[in-house]
């Protein structure tokens, strides 16, 4: 008979990181995004993920502010989607394999897409993801440029 052994991880979304890799690193939102904590369950025939948000962002946030850099999601000419990263050095698509904390963003309005990523500060509705199938943890809705 085999038993089913459970498997258990914490990780704060930007362990992996120093605290030097971040070229925002002054920007406190980035801070608050890497106290989120992302639990691994596996057993022998499942997987999933419980998360557990700092109280400041808990419940949502109407307005959150953070500057990054965007990296376009898609080939289109413009787009509303977009990734925000706090250095490209650990950009999920530009850098290595092991990346940091990244928000998957989607503008109120489509910018245009060029090679090289831009670097933005952003106001937008901050969206906690609980669902326990992806280790996604918020997205930014409806985010406007904030310099330019």
């Amino acid at each position: 008979m085999r038993r089913a052994t459970l498997l258990t991880t914490t990780l704060p979304i930007a362990a992996a990181l120093p605290a030097v890799a971040f070229a925002d690193a002054a920007d406190p939102a980035w801070h608050l995004l890497g106290q989120i904590e992302v639990t691994e369950h596996e057993t022998a025939d499942s997987w999933s993920v419980t998360k557990r948000y700092p109280s400041e962002i808990a419940g949502g946030v109407d307005r959150f502010e953070i500057s990054g850099y965007l990296v376009p999601v898609g080939w289109e000419a413009e787009t509303r989607d977009w990734m925000l990263v706090s250095d490209l050095g650990q950009c999920p698509f530009c850098g290595s394999g092991d990346h940091g904390t990244a928000i998957e963003v989607q503008l109120a309005d489509p910018l245009p897409v060029t090679e090289d990523a831009r670097h933005a500060k952003l106001s937008g509705a901050l969206h906690l993801v609980e669902d326990a199938d992806t280790m996604q943890a918020v997205v930014m809705t409806g985010a406007t440029l904030l310099d330019g």
